[in-house]
């Protein structure tokens, strides 16, 4: 599953800001996405790019420490 990311998965929805041309993720699944590489919130949850955002949260608010993808079912990316 190399190469997957959470903005191929079809439990995931993102929404652009025109304004600051960040985006930010929902998991409908519960996970929390975010950067990982940010610490601070709330910069933490916006992006340049949406595969930038991963799991960091589970469910019940608990670290998620990614040994896998999150998801079952990915959806093949859109050609622009």
């Amino acid at each position: 599953m190399a190469g997957l990311h959470c903005s191929d998965c079809v439990f995931a929805e993102f929404s652009l800001n025109e304004r600051t041309g960040m985006y930010q993720g929902t998991c409908s699944r519960g996970f929390t996405l975010a950067d990982p590489r940010v610490h601070h919130e709330p910069e933490m949850y916006f992006v340049v790019r949406e595969d930038g955002l991963v799991p960091v949260r589970d469910p019940f608010g608990r670290e998620y420490l990614r040994t896998k993808n999150i998801c079952d079912r990915f959806q093949p990316r859109k050609k622009e």
